[in-house]
């Protein structure tokens, strides 16, 4: 496998998947309204006519320990089924096993990025 055909095989899958996230997103914000509704903010429990908001707030101080677990676990099996070949003996198993690395931090540390700071984010750690 030359080094084009494993850039190939590994980037534009992944160009694919952002463009066509990002496409979603735009067609449901365009057809999603953002108005705000009072519907959304009603409770309907049990089949009760909703009067007032809801009571309980749903907490978002472990989500980001949830994005980071979804997004390395998946890598880290794959990783481990992976780690079986020779990569000693061969050059182009390395060199294919160092752009799966690669690309790998490159989709995560975006990710990361983003789970880290919703962590550290006081206000979702507060209760109301």
């Amino acid at each position: 496998m030359t080094l084009t055909q494993a850039l190939l095989a590994f980037g534009l899958p992944v160009i694919l998947f952002l463009l066509a996230g990002y496409g979603g997103y735009k067609i449901l914000s365009m057809v999603v309204p953002s108005e705000y509704n009072p519907v959304k903010v009603s409770r309907f429990e049990a089949g009760n006519i909703p009067y007032g908001e809801g009571r309980l707030w749903f907490p978002l101080q472990y989500y980001g320990y949830v994005l980071v677990y979804t997004s390395i676990e998946p890598i880290v099996v794959l990783f481990f089924a992976i780690s079986e070949a020779s990569y000693a003996t061969s050059f182009i198993l390395f060199r294919d096993l160092l752009i799966l690395l690669l690309s790998s931090i490159v989709i995560l540390y975006p990710i990361l990025y983003y789970a880290v700071k919703q962590v550290n984010t006081i206000e979702y750690w507060l209760l109301r």
